[in-house]
């Protein structure tokens, strides 16, 4: 199928490509529908709407800056993943040019059924993110003045 887009223009898209989340993602509830496309040569993708030409994420594995997810099994069930071998987790990134900053979302990961092609973005409360990120070796959290910030 083609796919129109405002920063790849109409790309060409296999129908078993498509990732539908049931539920959106906040902010963007009625997008259900979108696809993962290579970002250059790098560790980074686009998420693209398939239905919003202009509705594109940065995002990456979270394995790149060295974190890893202890997933417990209620996240999976929304997805129907019946084990964590069944689920990729991307982390959304966003860029502060001004700062010059790349901040990686750990909080709420993406969770992607790969065999049912499904995802949601699972949000931790303040008390789950110690429990189920584990951070590199030499990383530590660093304390927010933000109450909703881990």
């Amino acid at each position: 199928m083609k796919v129109e887009t405002s920063r790849f223009g109409t790309i060409e898209v296999r129908d078993d490509s498509i990732i539908e989340f049931p539920w959106g993602i906040p902010g963007f509830e009625t997008i259900k529908r979108y696809v993962l496309l290579e970002h250059q040569e790098g560790p980074f993708q686009w998420l693209q709407a398939v239905d919003e030409p202009t509705l594109a994420f940065v995002v990456c594995l979270p394995e790149v800056i060295g974190v890893q997810y202890d997933l417990p099994p209620s996240p999976l069930e929304p997805i129907g993943a019946k084990t964590r071998d069944d689920v990729v987790i991307l982390n959304l990134i966003s860029f502060d040019r001004e700062k010059n900053v790349i901040r990686f979302h750990l909080r709420s990961p993406l969770l992607f059924n790969i065999h049912e092609k499904k995802g949601y973005q699972w949000t931790m409360d303040r008390e789950e993110v110690k429990t189920y990120i584990r951070l590199p070796e030499g990383m530590e959290w660093e304390e927010s003045n933000d109450k909703d910030l881990p």
